[in-house]
């Protein structure tokens, strides 16, 4: 076995190490890699909110960590002269996933580097001067003493950011030189079995990163620091730095056994790895035509209308899902009521789970039957179809507006001598289960204690509060009376039903109750069907662009791709929905004298305005998708298909 074919590193090559240079081990390896680097997007997605609380930072702005990735990879795009020259592509990539650990241990660094003072007692800055109800003297003066650079923690993101950027560089190697690596030396027969394994794994790993996310989050940023706190009080922060030290042990695992692997691996089957082998060897190129072969590969791939049209309909599609891949999770949080461990979790979990089963599934079933290009591309086009329809489901899918008593910035006669215009959001619920406001504070309560209280078998400490000015007279405008106890009750009877006649005083902490459970878990099962669909579509797509390029220009093709991801989607994607998010928020929070992130959304058009966004995406997807099955005939998929064509021209015409 000559060299190139033979496993190890440098000139350790032993024999006992050859029996691993298989195919099924590096689809094994790289599957399981794959998957590690599925989590980071998701992990980061959701912690997101987290994170805004503890750098004090807007949508928009924590936008900017995801587009770390995102900018590396169209810096990426510099190398792609190079790509033909590169032999050891599994070295090289096995060295830049090393990068990539590194790059999760840095977005770790600003909680590891913090002075662990800042945590104890609750991630709250504000209380920590007054206590949160209405004569707790929390003034502006009070607050502009707060330290700013604690409140906004710029270098903290700038190190996340880095980290993401340096990610980004494994992300790029990863994909441009793996699947490649794949297609090249699989056969044409196994080729889309192998590649839905990978891609599944691809899709697996957002499902772990944000089951890994929705644990963090339940555990306290200090771990065994909360000290009588739970999730979902407003000091708790959850621990969002330990999933990145969990990713950046894995690949630094993981990824060194990647560059044991051969230039090709050998078999007796003749497949793409072997001709640009053997091509190579004769390929002694001046500087000139280095350059212009280059360009001509350029050329190539611009004037190639199905991989062109195939490029545009997947920018689209991605521009819109990644958008609600991003803020899914806050979307959950704020529109159905749920906490942010589990909007996360299950927000990453419905896409991920069903994308992955989808990728399998069609990989099976496109090797068994040998699909034509355009039988795929009309796949595509139904599952084009069906996505309008589900999201118009998901449009309707609506919850009780979160309405705040006397509105959002407004000040009552009841508040004026609060003090209370830039205290921290802690909702608060009238003891009529319906009327909310802004804080204890905002509800004019000056008194407050603590009970303990079980309900759904789980033991919580719940605030109550009492001689609240603003809350007796809501109940006297709107007549309202008691609601019976929720925090001990399953469901919550109607508040006209039973209850004390005499004007309300009284609130409890945390928001009304609605029960949205039966929506929220509805859009799960829709986005996790949805999800299945269009996963079912990508080992197709792979393989019509895969097709439809020289096996010399795949590499290029790939990184071109991803460049352009990158640059026009991945990268804008984050920062126009981070934008259109904050456009809808209704109460910011005010730290140190300065504005931090928001606190309270219009859920209403939080609702319109994101599933609007993504269904004229898909709109301008299925188009292109229209292109891709117009120009795709004449593209073979399978071996079988040149060989039936090479026999019908060896047969004599009569």
């Amino acid at each position: 076995m000559e060299k190139t074919g033979r496993c190890g590193l440098l000139g350790w090559r032993p024999q006992w190490v050859q029996r691993f240079a298989r195919k099924e081990t590096y689809i094994l390896l790289y599957s399981i890699l794959g998957a590690i680097l599925g989590m980071g997007n998701s992990y980061l997605s959701v912690v997101l909110s987290t994170i805004e609380k503890q750098f004090g930072i807007r949508s928009q702005e924590v936008a900017w960590i995801f587009s770390g990735n995102e900018i590396s990879q169209v810096c990426f795009i510099l190398v792609i002269p190079f790509l033909s020259k590169i032999k050891k592509r599994p070295l090289w990539t096995s060295v830049a996933l090393l990068l990539s650990a590194l790059g999760y241990f840095l977005c770790a660094i600003p909680y590891l580097l913090k002075d662990k003072q800042h945590y104890e007692g609750g991630w709250n800055l504000q209380t920590k001067q007054a206590e949160d109800i209405c004569g707790g003297n929390v003034t502006e003066d009070t607050l502009n003493h707060l330290d700013v650079e604690y409140v906004r923690d710029w270098t903290g993101i700038g190190l996340i950011f880095s980290g993401f950027f340096i990610t980004g560089i494994g992300s790029s190697f990863f994909t441009s030189f793996g699947i490649p690596y794949i297609d090249d030396n699989v056969s044409k027969e196994n080729s889309p079995l192998a590649l839905s394994f990978v891609m599944a794994s691809k899709m697996l790993g957002p499902t772990f990163g944000a089951i890994l996310g929705g644990e963090a989050l339940k555990i306290y940023v200090v771990p065994g620091k909360g000290e009588g706190l739970e999730e979902g009080d407003h000091e708790w922060l959850g621990a969002w730095w330990i999933g990145f030290v969990v990713m950046s042990a894995l690949i630094a695992c993981f990824a060194p056994f990647l560059s044991l692997f051969p230039e090709r691996l050998s078999s007796e089957e003749t497949k793409d790895a072997k001709k640009k082998e053997v091509s190579k060897e004769d390929d002694i190129e001046s500087p000139k035509e280095y350059i212009l072969n280059t360009i001509k590969c350029f050329k190539r791939l611009l004037k190639n209308k199905v991989y062109v049209f195939n490029a545009l309909s997947t920018i689209s599609l991605i521009f819109g899902l990644s958008s609600f891949a991003t803020f899914g999770p806050k979307y959950f949080e704020y529109h159905f009521r749920q906490n942010a461990s589990k909007s996360g979790s299950l927000s990453g979990v419905s896409r991920s789970l069903g994308a992955g089963i989808g990728i399998i599934m069609s990989g099976f079933l496109i090797r068994k039957y040998k699909f034509k290009a355009r039988t795929l591309a009309t796949w595509n086009l139904i599952i084009g179809g069906v996505l309008m329809v589900g999201f118009v489901v998901a449009y309707n899918l609506s919850c009780p507006k979160l309405e705040i008593y006397g509105g959002a910035g407004t000040v009552l006669p009841c508040q004026e001598n609060c003090g209370c215009m830039e205290s921290s959001f802690q909702p608060t619920c009238s003891l009529d289960g319906t009327t909310l406001f802004i804080s204890p504070c905002h509800a004019g309560c000056t008194t407050q204690n603590k009970e303990v209280h079980e309900k759904d078998g789980k033991k919580k400490l719940i605030s109550f509060y009492s001689d609240c000015s603003c809350i007796k007279e809501a109940s006297i405008t709107q007549n309202s009376t008691h609601a019976l106890p929720w925090w001990k009750e399953d469901n919550l009877p109607s508040p006209l039903s039973g209850g004390v006649s005499d004007p309300i005083n009284g609130a409890v902490g945390g928001f009304c109750p609605v029960d949205c459970s039966g929506k929220f878990y509805f859009l799960v099962g829709l986005l996790m069907a949805m999800g299945l669909l269009v996963a079912s579509s990508k080992v197709g797509t792979q393989l019509l662009t895969l097709r439809s390029v020289e096996p010399e220009d795949k590499s290029a093709s790939m990184i071109l791709m991803i460049s352009v991801l990158s640059l026009f989607v991945l990268l804008p994607s984050p920062v126009i929905v981070g934008s259109l998010m904050d456009n809808i928020c209704t109460v910011w929070g005010i730290q140190g004298g300065q504005t931090t992130q928001c606190l309270l959304y219009d859920t209403d058009l939080m609702r319109t305005t994101l599933i609007t966004f993504i269904g004229v995406c898909i709109v301008i997807s299925t188009l292109m998708d229209f292109g891709v099955w117009w120009n795709c005939k004449n593209i073979r998929i399978f071996d079988e298909d040149d060989n039936a064509e090479e026999e019908m021209k060896s047969v004599p015409m009569e």
